[in-house]
């Protein structure tokens, strides 16, 4: 049987969170493992489910930097509430529903998954895969409330709101003199001067002139809510508007989708809801890492290296970008070890009379898309069918956008394009494919001459000597590092990387998207790729017996049904309303297999779920 890997998931998903905070105890609670809090009684009883990471694990997925610059981190420390007295991040971002980040080693007191990229003046604030892929659910034992901690699960912070709220937060410190006046001497410290804060603000009035424009073209009127995300809008945005520099691309980013979670995100062979990136091999894992921090505020800065001429293809510098390809990598393998959280039975029971009847009902209603089938691919995934089963279409059809190519124009496609070069319109998922092959690819060979620090180092490196460990023991990496054979290994990687965030084409067409192995199903609400049915229990009613309208952010699970609550919110955009007519991205029709279950049936075949 070929060794298995698992992969760090695609795009950004946040925990909602209550107001009580999170610290860490020391009991055990089921299969959850447990630390000693420091607060009073109020605070809830934390356990972390049994998920195969030790301490230090998890703090390694919540603190590595992928390269992700937001902001100065001097600027975000000293912005001020425009709603309270206090700092825009007083509360580790808890309104928002991120996660309170209580590990030692947090010294500067941020969120889960914020870290600071960069040191000293040059210090950035930034995102990491653990503030989108780290959950948590809470339940009542004992007369406590308990909090079963999650790693790489779907979350529900509202992640508009937060970015609703810096904009405006930047926005009334640039133009408010006594707010701005504050903002300068929290900055500049003992260094202020007059001269000082002057140019401050014409360097913070550039960073809130360009993120506000990203801000205003991107985020739509009817916003995300908790739990949801325009991941692969918000990257189109990023790469082809953005950084491109091409203000025409940008396109308000209105098919949100739920966060995937991560464990054995990268044993199947395609990840994004639409099925767009390729898996199974730790360069692919990298490559749509790659591509997520790309999105979430990395610096990315191509330009033309020499230009078009007559038959020969404009070449682009991709080199000038701030992803940390060693974080990535990092973050890769640590995946890689993270375990499905198994049901707490010790917590919320289990029948295991009606599991072995659901058994019965999985494998004539769920297995043939779900079930584990090995892939022929390289590095052996679970085959993931991408089929139209009558969802919400609107993400995949946006995902198959067009745009202006910009300073791309007349260089080549991505592979598995040999020659072909980019005309305008474009394909922006060619955009995006050739940004982050090119940025792999300068990463590898610039400068051309491989040196024993940078095959030791550098992320992309790391993850094809893994690579050719598992697909080709009897190659060494190494014997092909002669420059002699640099442009056929160069050919070797881009062939690693065909179709990259290119969605493949399934029968039918039109709404398709990939159907996962379902380990850890339980712990993945709400269901579906865009987040609109609350529960398995009407996952498998019939569409039009699912609600019209429930409430979404809440943490209190509901172990019955195997959903979070339905009837409050901690947030202010808690309330989610279905699309009978699939025109906002928030229909909830489709997915109809075993709605012919009888009620008995149907209950039968959730205890099943729950075991996976």
């Amino acid at each position: 049987m070929p060794r298995h890997r698992f992969g760090a998931g695609s795009f950004v998903r946040i925990t909602a969170c209550l107001a009580a905070v999170p610290l860490v105890v020391a009991i055990a609670v089921g299969q959850a493992k447990a630390q000693q809090p420091a607060a009073g009684p109020a605070t809830p009883v934390v356990t972390y489910a049994e998920q195969g990471w030790s301490p230090a694990d998890r703090d390694t997925f919540y603190s590595t930097s992928q390269g992700s610059r937001m902001m100065p981190y001097a600027w975000f420390k000293a912005l001020r509430r425009l709603d309270a007295d206090d700092p825009f991040d007083a509360d580790q971002l808890q309104r928002y529903g991120y996660l309170r980040n209580d590990s030692p080693s947090n010294s500067e007191g941020l969120p889960i998954g914020f870290v600071i990229d960069g040191e000293g003046t040059s210090a950035q604030i930034g995102m990491t895969c653990a503030a989108c892929h780290t959950g948590q659910l809470e339940y009542q034992q004992a007369g406590l409330t308990h909090a079963l901690r999650i790693d790489g699960a779907p979350v529900n912070a509202d992640f508009q709101q937060f970015l609703t709220d810096l904009t405006a937060a930047a926005r009334a410190t640039l133009a408010q003199p006594d707010r701005f006046g504050a903002f300068a001497r929290a900055v500049l410290g003992t260094a202020f001067t007059t001269a000082k804060a002057i140019q401050l603000k014409s360097d913070f009035g550039a960073w809130v002139a360009q993120f506000g424009e990203f801000m205003d073209k991107s985020l739509p009127p009817s916003p995300w809510g908790p739990g949801r995300l325009d991941a692969f809008g918000m990257i189109s945005n990023r790469v082809a508007a953005r950084d491109l520099g091409v203000i025409g691309n940008f396109k308000i980013a209105n098919a949100p989708v739920s966060y995937p979670f991560l464990w054995n995100a990268a044993r199947q062979e395609q990840t994004q809801w639409n099925g767009g990136v390729p898996n199974g091999l730790f360069i692919q894992g990298l490559a749509r890492n790659t591509g997520e921090v790309f999105g979430v505020f990395a610096e990315f800065k191509p330009k033309i290296f020499t230009p078009h001429r007559g038959t020969i293809p404009t070449v682009i510098d991709y080199s000038n970008n701030s992803a940390r390809y060693a974080g990535l990598q990092t973050l890769e393998e640590k995946i890689a070890t993270l375990k499905p959280p198994p049901w707490p039975r010790d917590i919320f029971g289990l029948n295991e009379d009606m599991v072995a009847k659901g058994q019965v009902l999985f494998a004539a209603h769920c297995a043939e898309c779900h079930a584990e089938k090995i892939s022929l691919n390289l590095g052996h995934p679970w085959i993931t069918p991408v089929v139209a089963v009558g969802t919400d279409p609107k993400m995949a059809l946006n995902a198959d956008g067009y745009s202006n190519p910009g300073l791309y124009l007349d260089s080549l496609l991505p592979p598995p394009a040999i020659g072909a070069m980019f005309k305008d319109p474009a394909k922006t998922s060619q955009m995006l494919g050739a940004s982050v092959v090119g940025a792999l690819l300068a990463e590898a060979f610039i400068p051309p001459i491989i040196t024993p620090a940078k095959f030791a180092q550098s992320g992309v490196w790391r993850a094809l000597r893994k690579d050719f460990a598992d697909i080709m023991p009897e190659e060494k990496l190494s014997d092909l590092l002669n420059p002699d054979h640099l442009a056929d290994l160069k050919a070797l990687i881009k062939s690693r990387l065909n179709n990259l965030f290119d969605k493949p084409v399934p029968p039918g067409g039109g709404g398709a998207y990939e159907a996962r192995v379902l380990h850890g199903i339980w712990a993945t609400a709400p269901y579906l790729h865009n987040g609109s049915v609350p529960n398995l229990w009407e996952l498998l009613a019939p569409p039009n017996q699912r609600k019209p309208s429930f409430m979404v952010g809440s943490r209190v699970f509901d172990p019955k049904k195997v959903g979070y609550a339905i009837d409050l919110s901690p947030f202010k955009n808690g309330t989610f309303v279905t699309d009978p007519d699939n025109a906002n991205g928030n229909g909830n029709a489709g997915h109809d297999y075993g709605t012919n279950l009888t009620p008995d049936e149907r209950w039968q075949l959730i205890e099943y779920l729950k075991t996976l």
